[in-house]
């Protein structure tokens, strides 16, 4: 019994060793850029930045009004992998913090403070664009657009351009969402906020909508009931690609005709080449995908001998 758990002990110990340890960061500091300390603004929009902390995952961003010391809220506690917040401000002044993270790992607050004087500047607020994200690739043609509130505005402008630059819905909005269904292409979709009188700047995102599958992967070599005699086999096949999102092929390879008994699958490029060690019948498919999730339909089964 004694010799059972001081192996297990030693098993714990191994075990514990190979797991990678984040660095240690405690000791850095984040370096805020903007807004500078005791900053003013005249627009309730406010853009906080900091320098990348080496061997940080994220960061956490606090702000609380007035200060934290003696707060009588906590306007903001969040965290982000990037390296930079844009917050909606009413008039008063408040302190933010930031500090930097990883799993194990965090750095002091570093911690400024910043008053928001007045909304005169309307024109300079921002509206933060929420969902979809940008850039966005999907088969969804569905799309929630979603922005924030801007202090201030009393209505929102929502237009929507194809990739020709042809203008395909401009909406004035009082509310900060809304649901469009976009055709197949590549689209642009920007809002801008009003107050009745000044206008901020359009914010804009894209989204790509690829409804359409890939076509099947047409099987080449080697060919149904080959048999060869070298062990690294080189698979070929042809596919003409679909206009839309990025597509990919999967090489899938069986033991077995009913194909339950997969030995490999592999993303690949054809031509491509696998080394199968033993002797015997294979069975290989292919099946072709795209980053939007379309998937084709499987290719026929070809079966191959290696001697």
């Amino acid at each position: 019994m004694k010799y059972f758990f001081f192996s297990l002990l030693i098993l714990l110990s191994i075990s514990c060793e190979e797991i990678v340890l984040e660095t240690d960061i405690s000791d850095k500091n984040v370096i805020l850029l903007a807004p500078s300390n005791n900053a003013q603004f005249n627009s309730t929009s406010v853009t906080f930045s900091w320098e990348a902390v080496e061997d940080a995952t994220n960061y956490q961003i606090q702000i609380a009004k007035p200060n934290f010391a003696n707060a009588t809220e906590i306007i903001l506690d969040t965290k982000t992998t990037e390296t930079s917040f844009i917050q909606q401000l009413n008039v008063g002044t408040y302190e933010w913090r930031v500090r930097a993270l990883n799993s194990s790992y965090t750095t002091p607050y570093i911690t400024r403070i910043v008053t928001v004087v007045s909304n005169d500047d309307f024109s300079s607020n921002v509206v933060v664009l929420n969902t979809p994200i940008n850039n966005l690739i999907t088969n969804t043609s569905s799309q929630n657009l979603s922005w924030s509130s801007v202090i201030g505005a009393t209505a929102y402008q929502l237009q929507i351009f194809d990739n020709s630059s042809t203008l395909l819905l401009d909406q004035n909005l009082t509310t900060t969402s809304y649901n469009y269904t976009f055709a197949e292409g590549s689209f642009t979709w920007k809002v801008r906020a009003t107050n009745g009188s000044d206008y901020t700047l359009y914010n804009s995102r894209t989204a790509l909508i690829d409804t359409t599958n890939p076509n099947i992967p047409s099987l080449t070599s080697p060919a149904n009931n080959t048999t060869v005699t070298n062990n690294t086999i080189l698979f070929n096949w042809t596919r003409t690609p679909v206009t839309g999102s990025s597509e990919f092929d999967s090489l899938y390879v069986y033991t077995d005709s009913g194909l339950n008994n997969l030995l490999l699958k592999d993303r690949v490029t054809s031509p491509h080449s696998e080394t199968i060690s033993n002797a015997g019948t294979y069975f290989w498919k292919m099946k072709a995908f795209d980053v939007a999730g379309n998937v084709s339909a499987q290719s026929g089964t070809f079966s191959f001998i290696i001697n």
